[in-house]
């Protein structure tokens, strides 16, 4: 003969859920015992109720929240089920885009990592065009500065909701023979996969030959391979045709060692 009544330790036991959990249910109006015994405090649940509970590990399962499921069991509409179970799906296709962007964003930085052990190597190449996220300004180009203006760049990826989908880099866009570290005209950017092309504060970067090296180690030390550069433009017969570019491959992100940073520095090109 079926049981009428189930106490709460036999409820947890056959649906494998924690007893606190069912309190909580209780607590916030989603699921109350049937009936309660006033002086053991003892709760007591209806087979109808077993049901209940499994529509709600179900839905659960699925992605609502639990204040989303209280209003689905409130509807007995059909149409209002097939309007939430759209908007889940677009919630839950929206998650595993952000989730493949993340996993991208892994395994580049798996990739960055290998230049750990990569020769200065000063070549040509053809920087691909992208878009970028941008913050440009004239203001202070010391250490303490540029951690500003990287915290300023990360702030606005967040409030756009956008993933980098590379390493963050500056331009410097004064004559590097008139560097001024208290008034300098530097962008920070970052590489960003964009929906809508129109987004404010985004840019093309590149499309452009450049000279590149990597620079191993600290910053302060950049001057000495930026020289070589230099050298190799003038054995080469190239000259200086735009801002100079530093992409922070390995820095403090990957690793607090100065020694393992790793800066491919850029300086676009033309014949002399």
């Amino acid at each position: 003969m079926a049981k009428e009544y189930y106490t709460i330790g036999e409820i947890s036991k056959i649906c494998g859920i924690p007893i606190r959990t069912l309190h909580y249910y209780d607590e916030i109006g989603l699921l109350k015992p049937e009936k309660k015994d006033i002086e053991t405090n003892y709760r007591y649940y209806t087979s109808q109720q077993l049901l209940l509970i499994n529509i709600i590990s179900q839905f659960k399962s699925e992605g609502y929240s639990l204040n989303e499921i209280k209003e689905k069991l409130k509807s007995d509409s059909i149409r209002f089920s097939e309007k939430n179970i759209v908007k889940k799906r677009e919630e839950v296709h929206q998650t595993i885009q952000r989730l493949i962007q993340i996993e991208e964003r892994l395994s580049k930085e798996l990739d960055i990592i290998q230049y750990i052990n990569a020769p200065m190597n000063i070549h040509l190449k053809f920087l691909e065009k992208k878009t970028v996220l941008f913050i440009r300004k004239k203001d202070g180009g010391t250490p303490q500065d540029f951690m500003r203006r990287f915290a300023e760049l990360n702030h606005l990826l967040k409030k756009k909701n956008l993933l980098p989908s590379g390493p963050i880099k500056a331009i410097y866009y004064d004559d590097y023979r008139q560097f001024d570290p208290t008034n300098a005209d530097i962008e920070v950017a970052v590489e960003v996969v964009l929906e809508d092309p129109q987004e404010a504060q985004v840019r093309e970067f590149g499309g452009e030959w450049v000279l590149s090296a990597l620079h191993h180690g600290a910053y302060e030390e950049e001057p000495k391979t930026y020289g070589l550069m230099l050298d190799w433009m003038n054995t080469h017969g190239y000259e200086m045709n735009g801002a100079a570019i530093e992409n922070y491959l390995i820095d403090h992100s990957l690793t607090s060692n100065m020694d393992e940073f790793v800066t491919e520095l850029m300086i676009p090109v033309k014949k002399s």
